[in-house]
């Protein structure tokens, strides 16, 4: 250790001492799993739709299925699936408006009859739920080990979008308070769009999707007549609303399943030139490019967290994917639960994803009843950050808004939205021990907040993080939606890559403090307002030890966890939330014209890709002409016959050539 680490060391320990040492003892509560009740609200719903085309065999079977096999050219499911209707010819106006979660009456009312205080849906709540994950589990890296070795320098963390700081608003409505997605930096993008109508054609057959063409001189189904799908479910004060898409009965539980459609990384990285990008195929199962490996590998790292934080909250089994390049379908796959949790929580049981989904309800209910106390009966912007430190923790800050404020906030992109529309489309703990630890925890916290105060943006680099090839930033999918956030997961393709709520871009972190702090004081002023900050510690205890983090948990295994949440003093408010502001502005609200420079270089990399592919996709669609499209069918002993025959006089005749 060099003298100066030495003499930082020492500061550091002294600052430690002074502050724990006249401290009283923490309020430290506990919070067991098992004594949290997650219990689905009995409301009669109408059908959920089934898959179409005869995708069910999709839901029990692993792996990709290609929707036409590369080697025979057959194709296992409807020729019609391949082509996508552009956005263009499609009638949205047929279908029902999404309604936020403050403007659902019909939610707002069930609130109020259950007697909860807070309600939402699994699109506004997603964000912030995720830095719980990142708290509770103490950054644990994601399990990728199923990558192939084709696939090069892999990285097992989030990517930096999806850490970025997230914010909500708390809507204020009549007794109760409503959640509500902060969309300050949602752009429109051509994939929000595109998920409404991909969802129709994958529960529609060919004849019924393609009443929803303009053209059609027949109405399609009235979906506002229809009406909308909606599992309810509770757990302390919130009451959480989640769309259903699909349901096939013979899936375990509800049998309901979310629709996710994914656009290929040349779309997500530069989706306001989406065309450009439209080439680039998926051929491959594995390798770094052209593969379903490459697009497994991103979701992994920027939305999988989301969607199965989505799955949960409403019940459902797991998610059907649909990967595409705007133009053409290439395969699905579905991803049940277990799947999801294998990345997440390193484990196929589902045991540690279901208790951390209720800690981490149980705490966001802590949280918003301590901010609604401070400033009650009037809507509230939160915004929330785990931040990656020695002691990771998170930071909670709470200011008052007026209605108009929130809406000015929100309607930001709206004028860019409409241009799109129109051109495209419990218990304390005072044992000595214990409160000897959770001191030294919370002073080594404090000292965070302290250089947090002093250097608001400076940020820990992963160790690839210069290597703008493994770094990427994903969409973040529910909330930029064509209507307002799509809360079903078939807006998946919103938040796109090119704007930083977007995936797989890398983003320049390096720009120097003072020049970022000079933008952060230009364009995230002191609120005028009062504000209140916290900080929230944990510790994880699993039967009976101290961990980390839990690991390989069983229905047997008992988990408890301590926490911590403190003021941070007025005095020292203001200058942590701008530097928390300040994190989110660099890393989301980066303009077009910077970020083009930033990824000028990997653009042009996918542009090749896409140049290749779509040359390769010509010549492949000559020989289907040819040939013919062939669908699979199971063969019948006439039919067998009969391909022998035919096989044979192609043999007699290669003889006579």
């Amino acid at each position: 250790m060099s003298l100066k680490e030495a003499l930082l060391a020492g500061v550091s320990s002294m600052r430690r001492k002074k502050k724990t040492d006249n401290d009283e003892n923490l309020e430290i509560e506990i919070l067991s799993p098992q004594d949290l009740l997650f219990e689905p609200i009995d409301i009669r719903i109408p059908p959920v739709p089934m898959l179409a085309h005869g995708l069910d065999r999709v839901l029990f079977n692993p792996g990709v299925y290609r929707l036409q096999d590369p080697r025979s050219r057959i194709y296992n499911f409807d020729p019609y699936l391949e082509k996508i209707m552009p956005a263009s010819e499609f009638n949205f106006d047929a279908l029902s408006e999404y309604k936020t979660s403050s403007k659902d009456e019909d939610l707002l009312a069930i609130t109020r009859n259950l007697g909860t205080k807070f309600t939402g849906s699994t699109s506004s709540m997603s964000g912030i739920l995720t830095h719980f994950h990142y708290l509770l589990s103490q950054w644990r890296p994601l399990r990728i080990d199923a990558l192939s070795r084709a696939f090069p320098r892999p990285t097992d963390s989030f990517s930096k979008i999806q850490r970025a700081p997230n914010a909500i608003f708390l809507r204020y409505k009549n007794g109760v308070y409503a959640v509500d997605a902060d969309k300050l930096y949602d752009k429109p993008n051509i994939m929000s769009w595109l998920g409404n109508s991909l969802e129709k054609l994958l529960t529609n057959p060919a004849e019924e999707f393609e009443l929803y063409r303009r053209s059609s001189p027949e109405k399609p189904p009235n979906e506002a007549e229809e009406g909308k799908s909606f599992h309810y479910s509770r757990l302390g004060n919130f009451l959480m609303r989640s769309q259903l898409d699909a349901y096939d009965p013979r899936l375990p539980g509800t049998g309901v399943f979310d629709l996710k459609t994914r656009a290929v990384v040349t779309i997500r990285m530069n989706h306001r030139e989406y065309e450009s990008g439209t080439g680039y195929q998926l051929q491959y199962g594995q390798g770094e490019w052209e593969s379903y490996e490459r697009e497994f590998y991103d979701m992994c790292r920027a939305t999988i967290l989301k969607y199965s934080l989505q799955v949960r909250m409403g019940r459902m089994d797991g998610i059907f994917v649909a990967y595409h390049n705007i133009e053409r379908i290439f395969g699905f796959q579905y991803l049940g639960l277990p799947d999801l949790d294998y990345v997440l929580h390193g484990q196929s049981d589902t045991t540690l994803g279901d208790q951390e989904f209720k800690l981490s309800i149980r705490l966001l209910d802590e949280l918003l009843s301590r901010a609604t106390q401070k400033f009650p009966e009037t809507s509230l912007r939160l915004h929330f950050e785990t931040r990656e430190a020695q002691v990771p923790y998170m930071y909670v800050f709470a200011e008052p808004v007026t209605d108009e404020e929130a809406d000015k906030i929100q309607n930001t992109g709206r004028d860019a939205a409409k241009e799109f529309e129109r051109n495209v489309i419990g218990v304390r703990r005072d044992d000595p021990e214990v409160q000897k630890e959770w001191q030294e925890i919370q002073g080594r916290v404090d000292e965070e907040v302290d250089e947090d105060e002093t250097n608001p943006l400076t940020e820990k680099e992963d160790e690839d993080d210069s290597n703008p090839l493994t770094e990427r930033e994903d969409e973040d999918e529910d909330e930029t939606a064509a209507s307002e956030g799509e809360e079903s997961g078939v807006t998946d393709e919103d938040g796109v890559e090119s704007d930083p709520s977007n995936e797989d871009a890398p983003v320049a972190l390096d720009g120097g403090v003072a020049d970022a702090k000079k933008n952060v004081e230009d364009t995230a002023p002191v609120p005028e307002g009062p504000l209140m900050g916290w900080t929230l510690t944990i510790r994880n205890q699993v039967n009976g030890k101290y961990v980390a983090r839990p690991e390989h948990l069983s229905a047997t295994d008992s988990w408890s966890l301590e926490y911590y949440i403190q003021e941070i003093p007025s005095a020292r408010q203001q200058a942590v939330y701008r530097g928390l502001k300040g994190r989110r502005e660099k890393l989301l609200g980066v303009q077009a014209e910077e970020q083009s420079k930033q990824l000028k270089t990997y653009r042009e990399l996918l542009q090749k890709y896409s140049d290749k592919g779509r040359q390769w996709r010509e010549e492949q669609d000559k020989i289907d002409e040819q040939l013919g499209k062939q669908l699979y069918r199971p063969l019948r002993p006439e039919d067998v016959q009969a391909m022998r025959e035919k096989k044979a006089q192609a043999v007699e005749g290669e003889k006579h050539v």
